[in-house]
């Protein structure tokens, strides 16, 4: 294998300061998102920016709102506050941002198959 083309962690932390991200750039922006059901307030002041690329993983305890959370992002639950914005489109409720957004993002759950021996970090 060439290490020609290699990055050394030494070049990354030198120019991680100095990269310039423009809003093309950023392919997930959640900003203040807020969901009730009823009077149970399941998400309060969501923020989260995902950049184009890049992988998250969404992880906590049973009922803290992940998935509520992913399906806010496709639109499958509706926020009732703040701002979802995917590739530049707000998510509102206009039927044809919804539907382009749900065609670019994909969703993957994990089963309730966990180790009981294991933590859910280890799982």
């Amino acid at each position: 294998m060439s290490t020609e083309n290699a990055v050394s962690a030494e070049d990354l932390k030198v120019n991680a300061g100095k990269m310039h991200v423009s809003t093309t750039d950023v392919a997930i922006d959640i900003v203040g998102m807020h969901k009730w059901y009823g009077e149970f307030h399941v998400l309060k002041d969501i923020n989260l920016k995902v950049m184009r690329g890049e992988r998250i993983v969404i992880c906590g305890p049973s009922g803290s709102g992940k998935s509520t959370m992913i399906r806010c992002i496709n639109r499958l639950e509706e926020h009732q506050k703040g701002k979802i914005i995917v590739d530049g489109k707000e998510l509102t409720n206009d039927l044809k941002k919804i539907d382009e957004v749900r065609r670019e993002v994909g969703m993957v759950f994990q089963h309730f198959n966990l180790f009981p021996h294991l933590t859910i970090l280890e799982n």
